[in-house]
């Protein structure tokens, strides 16, 4: 998980996005650790892909607000 810098303000959001994606990043490679990767383990890494697209989207849409 990313360190919250002095320069940086703290994100709910960004964060609470995070926390999403460590979890299901735990989940997916506990079972890739046990060869046992199956269909739960791809839709979760897609999952995970949303989570950073939202997250990547929410950046841009706080640097724009914060811009204005």
């Amino acid at each position: 998980m990313k360190e919250i810098t002095d320069e940086e303000e703290y994100d709910v959001v960004a964060d609470t996005l995070q926390k999403q994606i460590d979890v299901l990043w735990k989940m997916t490679e506990r079972n890739m650790n046990h060869d046992m990767f199956n269909i739960m383990d791809q839709i979760r890494l897609e999952q995970i892909n949303e989570l950073k697209s939202a997250m990547k989207i929410w950046r841009e849409h706080k640097q724009q607000v914060e811009g204005e």
